[in-house]
């Protein structure tokens, strides 16, 4: 039953997590829909805002002209009607602003004046000249400037536009306020029986000259007339707002209704046909007022679902399929991977069986190895020791487990021993080193202990395995060693001494004799052989002087430490400044990064690769000599090329031996044992020298020491 239970229980996670994910997905689906459709709501209401803002700006654009044209008579004594015609002209009104049906002037014309006002107009060449409507009033008002004077506004000539009530109001306004106005809905004298459009007036009142206009009587008064201009509103706005977001307007219903109600009496303008907007639904509607010196227009917006500027859901569309297929995906592999369980179960059971089986083939090896073996994890921390380990220092396995096995290395060598380990840990580097350890008895053996990485076939890393050797014998060896090599340089300083002695004297006395015996008396046979025996002399105590070094090469001759290599080389270079002057030598080094070393050994090495590559220039060549240094997993790589004659590459390997030189002349000081003595102390100190030729000939020294 528990069986049964188990296998059909294992089913319900992935459907829980299907039913999980497709539930999160719909409500992310849902709030992003939500947050297109504010988002698209925002773009349509600036959108809406825009474009009244370009209303706004064209009709003050048209208020603008008017002023422009009440100046025209505020500035002259009598406006003409040619004067009128090359105003407009040079306005260009028909170019710059659209839905404009011209520029006008309409003249107030008291009743008394009617006869005369007639007569002086057909005079004029317009002899059906009249004003319209006919029928007594007590002033008339008449259109007798309207350019362009075309056939459309012909039909406006002479019409008096305060008999109709829309536009009287809209005059008085102006006449009374001295302000431009716009009149309600109308319809233009200029329309025709084809495209007949709702249109507007837009009026500036002109007064007479030097009238006073400061109350409502006085500029009643004082009115001359107005200019006007009316706007047909299909051929205004159709060419104002063409586009929606770089989209044509099919997908917006825009209307514009005279005053702030929306009624089918009141409608100024509409893009779309009454059976569009019966047929089709709106997804968002704005209203907003437009105000012109208080005539308001209400525009109404509508934008239609389901057009080309519809809403773009192509975002929720996305996030829903990703978390239908994620949540999928999800049940899939929930579902596999519970299916694997159940074979992992019975693999991992075989798994750790081999590895029981690994294990104790790796410890019965280990403890019949004569060595002492230890695995340290990734913590740096040991947590096994083999049965020979644990014989060795009479320990048990978890004394020694930890940090424990430390305890038994010797003080002297307790600190040496972990800053290796640790580093060599932190860098995943195999490592070797000697130390102390306490044996079950109390006694200190010398051990050799190495240790490398294990990593995984993976290349995953697991920890360190080591193993150590006793090497007391050997080290007991090498103090012997030590001791008679101790008892040599002793004796070599000794001899060294009694040698120079004789050496010294040579010299003293020859140079006695050079300097007592009369000039008729030195003759040259006797001058050169006084020269040879100062030469012989020299280079006598020369050869004991590095014979000296090169014993004592091996050896710190002062307390090691890390060594600026850059002060070394200035110090030299100061030594030698005359030689660099007299041969012209140019010496290049960089920062090189300091040694682990004595100083005098350091010395020793840079001074004698100095003084080769000056000793050994080409005759023809200004020297060049170029130190670099560079750091490379602990040690420092260093290269020290020439321009001299070079070694041939048969000789690169023998001018390291005692004693080897490759030119010997009289007049050399070298005694042939400078390269061994480096080789000797690079040696000691673990790294290696070689010989190579330089690009364009000389020859490089390549040596490495410990940083």
């Amino acid at each position: 039953m528990k069986l049964f239970a188990k296998h059909y229980l294992r089913f319900i996670p992935p459907w829980a997590a299907l039913i999980l994910g497709l539930f999160v997905t719909s409500i992310a689906g849902y709030w992003i829909k939500l947050d297109i459709e504010q988002d698209e709501y925002r773009k349509f209401a600036f959108y809406c805002d825009e474009t009244r803002l370009k209303i706004a700006a064209r009709l003050d654009a048209h208020k603008q002209t008017l002023l422009g044209a009440a100046a025209l008579f505020d500035s002259s004594d009598e406006v003409s009607r040619q004067e009128w015609r090359n105003y407009v002209q040079r306005l260009r009104s028909d170019a710059h602003f659209n839905g404009i049906q011209g520029l006008g002037f309409s003249v107030l014309v008291p009743a008394g004046q009617l006869a005369a006002h007639q007569a002086q107009v057909r005079a004029e060449g317009f002899p059906e000249y009249g004003v319209r409507p006919e029928g007594k009033r007590d002033f008339y008002t008449s259109i007798i400037y309207l350019e362009p004077f075309n056939e459309r506004n012909l039909r406006a000539f002479g019409y008096d536009m305060y008999s109709e009530p829309v536009r009287r109001a809209a005059m008085a306004q102006a006449r009374d306020e001295n302000q431009a106005s716009l009149s309600g809905k109308v319809t233009l004298v200029q329309e025709t029986a084809k495209d007949v459009q709702a249109g507007t007036l837009m009026y500036v009142p002109i007064y007479r000259k030097n009238r006073p206009i400061d109350s409502v009587e006085q500029r009643r008064a004082a009115l001359l007339g107005w200019v006007y201009s009316p706007f047909r509103m299909g051929d205004l706005l159709d060419k104002l707002v063409p586009n929606f977001d770089g989209k044509a307007m099919t997908h917006v219903h825009f209307r514009v209704y005279d005053g702030r109600t929306v009624q089918a009496g009141k409608l100024l303008y509409s893009n779309a046909d009454a059976s569009d907007v019966e047929a089709v639904r709106p997804s968002a509607i704005v209203e907003i007022e437009n105000n012109f010196n208080g005539t308001v227009w209400t525009l109404q917006f509508e934008k239609i679902i389901g057009t080309e500027g519809g809403i773009d859901y192509s975002k929720m569309w996305l996030i829903l399929g990703t978390g239908c297929l994620s949540s999928f995906l999800m049940f899939l592999l929930l579902r596999s991977y519970l299916n694997m369980r159940v074979n992992a179960d019975a693999m991992a059971y075989e798994l750790t069986a081999q590895l029981r089986e690994s294990e104790q083939r790796f410890r019965l090896l280990a403890d019949s190895a004569p060595v002492l073996i230890w695995l340290a994890g990734t913590d740096k921390l040991c947590f096994y020791f083999n049965k020979v380990w644990l014989e060795f220092t009479g320990r048990t396995l978890e004394q020694e487990q930890g940090n424990g096995w430390a305890d038994a290395v010797h003080p002297d060598d307790y600190r040496h021993c972990l800053d290796t380990y640790i580093k060599a840990f932190d860098l995943r580097l195999g490592f070797s080193m000697e130390y102390r350890l306490r044996r079950h008895d109390g006694e200190y053996r010398w051990l050799i202990d190495t240790g490398v990485p294990r990593y995984t076939d993976d290349k995953i890393f697991l920890g360190y395995i080591g193993s150590c050797l006793d090497i007391t014998e050997r080290k007991q060896v090498e103090n012997k060693l030590m001791r008679a090599h101790a008892e040599l340089a002793q004796f070599t300083r000794i001899a060294a001494h009694h040698l120079q002695e004789p050496a010294r004297r040579l010299v003293s006395f020859a140079q006695r004799l050079r300097t007592q015996l009369p000039a008729e008396q030195l003759h040259e046979d006797a001058a050169t052989s006084l020269h040879f025996i100062e030469q012989g002399a020299a280079r006598q105590s020369a050869l004991i002087r590095d014979i000296q070094l090169y014993l004592a090469a091996d050896q710190p001759r002062s307390k090691m430490g890390r060594i600026a290599v850059t002060d070394i080389i200035a110090g030299l270079l100061e030594q030698r400044a005359a030689l660099i002057r007299e041969t012209g030598a140019q010496v290049d080094y960089n920062d090189s990064p300091p040694v682990y070393i004595d100083h005098p050994r350091l010395k020793d090495i840079f001074s004698i690769l100095l003084d080769n590559a000056l000793l050994y220039r080409h005759p023809e060549l200004t020297p060049h000599i170029l130190i670099r240094g560079e750091l490379k997993a602990g040690r420092v790589f260093y290269q020290i090329a020439d321009n001299g004659i070079g070694i041939p590459e048969e000789y690169r390997e023998r001018v390291f031996g005692v004693f080897e030189r490759l030119q010997v002349h009289d007049d050399q000081n070298s005694t042939g044992v400078g390269l061994a003595i480096i080789r000797r102390i690079i040696e000691s100190c673990g790294g290696s020298v070689s010989l190579q030729e330089t690009p364009g000939g000389g020859a490089t020294v390549l040596f490495d020491l410990p940083e």
